[in-house]
């Protein structure tokens, strides 16, 4: 049943080539359908419909607004979707002021978190999240309005800006076809430059998750979940046009230009409907390296002078002291009483007596004279260093 009538498999599907026509010509081939359907296994559950309704796209229709975000400079913004099961898990680039639908598949409403663009002076976005209720793409509905609240450059940290940087390599791994292949390693290299143009921003740390989130994006992801995203601009003609929906319409007409998309995301958020091409070259990305030799590291310790405590007895001697005159008479005992005797005096006897030449005393003797020492802090070393990357299939290197 397809618009209350029965048709054949046949008449279905060429009718369903007219709506799409009817829809990209609605658009003025402007942006009108930015990503490629879902391919693959695809974890979006089937269309939640009664067999008696028209056959509708389920989608999630948003704006962001962003103070400030311009088309040409700043990055996209990276939407996160989910469903309260899990079973619907992917990341979406989009543009910001501006509404736009993601074919989701089931109807009922989903978690869209969003990774903040970062404009080309640095500046950027507080997080925001909001329940986005998905419904038909019947053109009509308003869709759900979040607000990114401006950051001024001066005011955003280090770390919001590595963590941006994270969120980005993140999103690549589960990314739709806005997030794979060159135009997803294009995506990562905008915020990578545009966050180093912050003076507060760890260059290093931000280069490192930007060459990750680009080599993730030019892995092959046959099986990569790529919901549709399309402008939301409406048409005052309505949402169909004159060809109908049988297909006849003329079929050159029914086809977006080359250019045509968003033209402030270029090739990342906006563009023609094809997929990346499959047959497309994939980089396979080998390290090149390098061995750096580094001496060992020495520091000089200096050794004081050690000396040592010599300890000194007193020095003593027995000395013979006359009991008369209290004279020392040492060695001279005889002479002294023989001369006293002759002038009359009256020295006749003497005693011993101990008594100190030299008092005790301690001595600092030198052991060892003062030195310098060059002592190992650590041993040489050999350190191999990635120089850079090349491609194993086609030699280009990066």
């Amino acid at each position: 049943m397809l618009f209350g009538g029965e048709f054949s498999r046949k008449q279905v599907c060429v009718a369903g080539a007219g709506i799409l026509c009817a829809a990209l010509l609605i658009g003025g081939g402007a942006y009108a359908i930015s990503h490629a359907s879902w391919t693959g296994d695809s974890n979006a559950p089937a269309v939640s419909q009664s067999k008696d309704d028209e056959k509708q796209d389920m989608v999630l229709t948003l704006e962001v607004k962003a103070d400030g975000w311009d088309a040409d400079t700043s990055t996209p913004i990276i939407a996160h979707i989910e469903d309260a099961d899990g079973e619907v898990d992917f990341y979406t680039a989009i543009a910001a002021n501006k509404q736009v639908t993601v074919e989701i598949g089931e109807s009922g409403t989903y978690n869209v978190s969003l990774i903040p663009p970062v404009n080309a002076d640095g500046s950027t976005y507080k997080a925001a999240s909001s329940k986005v209720k998905a419904g038909k793409d019947d053109k009509k509905t308003n869709g759900t309005v979040i607000t990114h609240e401006k950051v001024d450059a001066g005011k955003v940290t280090k770390d919001d800006l590595t963590a941006i940087a994270k969120d980005v390599a993140a999103a690549v791994k589960k990314g739709d076809s806005t997030l794979t292949g060159d135009r997803g390693a294009a995506l990562a290299k905008k915020f990578e430059d545009n966050i180093k143009k912050n003076p507060n921003a760890d260059a290093d740390a931000v280069e490192k998750e930007s060459e990750k989130a680009q080599e993730t994006a030019k892995e092959d992801k046959s099986d990569a979940k790529t919901p549709e995203t399309s402008d939301n601009k409406k048409n005052d003609s309505g949402s169909k046009n004159d060809s109908g929906n049988n297909g006849s319409g003329n079929k050159s007409d029914s086809k977006p230009s080359e250019g045509s998309g968003n033209s402030g995301s270029g090739s990342i958020s906006g563009g023609s409907s094809k997929k990346d091409d499959a047959t497309a070259h994939q980089h396979k990305w080998v390290a090149q390296t390098k061995t750096v030799h580094h001496d060992a590291q020495y520091k000089t310790v200096h050794h004081d002078a050690q000396y040592k405590t010599v300890h000194h007895d007193a020095v003593t001697k027995t000395v013979n002291i006359c009991n008369q005159c209290g004279q020392d008479i040492t060695g001279n005992e005889a002479a002294h009483f023989k001369a006293a005797a002759l002038s009359g005096g009256n020295c006749q006897s003497c005693h011993s007596e101990t008594r100190t030449v030299q008092a005790a005393y301690d001595e600092q003797v030198k052991v060892s004279d003062a030195y310098d020492e060059q002592v190992q802090v650590s041993a040489a070393w050999e350190e191999t260093v990635t120089t850079g990357y090349k491609c194993s299939s086609c030699g280009a290197t990066k």
